[in-house]
């Protein structure tokens, strides 16, 4: 399926754009968006990648190649605006915004992992029953106490009980091998902002 789009993608169909939009956007937009903290600014620049892409297309080695280039291209869009702004920076803080958010190749990397995990959680909060949706999201998100659920979503604690630990049950059965609770902090902290897009 990769290979099929990536040679779409080299064949100059346009079309395929939506799929790796698919693929990575939401990451993208979730790592821009940890540099820049505005999910506007964020959105158009990731959108820009896409373009970027679209015209480089053809310099591509690969699919993982594309992968890569999203991620670069939108890295450095993120900085060049920092530093388009900078001087407003160090007027008032005498630190370089831009200068501290220039990451190595390392720092990168672990920040890509870091996008497409919350993505993950993301998606698979999604999947979740639409009651245990809202008592994860009023339990991590909103810090509502047991009795405050209850009283909102006229619950039994019981009830609450069982679809918090359902979701819970869930989400480490997905993400056994990674710091769940590293990954629901930052999701607290992403659907917190009035800033950024929350889940429907």
């Amino acid at each position: 399926m990769e290979d099929t789009c990536f040679d779409q993608l080299k064949l100059g169909d346009e079309r395929v754009l939506s799929a790796y939009f698919n693929r990575h956007g939401r990451a993208l937009l979730l790592f821009a968006y940890r540099i820049v903290a505005d999910a506007s600014l964020a959105e158009e620049l990731v959108q820009d990648a896409y373009v970027k892409l679209w015209a480089a297309r053809h310099r591509l080695e690969s699919d993982a190649h594309i992968k890569s280039f999203l991620y670069r291209t939108t890295r450095n869009a993120c900085i060049d605006h920092l530093r388009s702004t900078d001087y407003r920076m160090q007027a008032v803080s005498g630190e370089s915004l831009a200068e501290n958010s220039i990451q190595t190749d390392s720092d990168l990397l672990a920040r890509m992992i870091h996008a497409e995990t919350l993505q993950l959680v993301y998606a698979e909060v999604k999947k979740l029953s639409p009651t245990q949706q809202q008592v994860f999201k009023l339990t991590f998100v909103e810090g509502l106490t047991t009795e405050e659920i209850c009283s909102q979503l006229e619950m039994t604690a019981n009830a609450v009980f069982i679809a918090r630990s359902k979701a819970l049950a869930t989400l480490k059965r997905v993400f056994k091998d990674t710091d769940l609770f590293l990954c629901l902090t930052f999701y607290a902290l992403m659907e917190r902002s009035a800033d950024f897009p929350t889940l429907t």
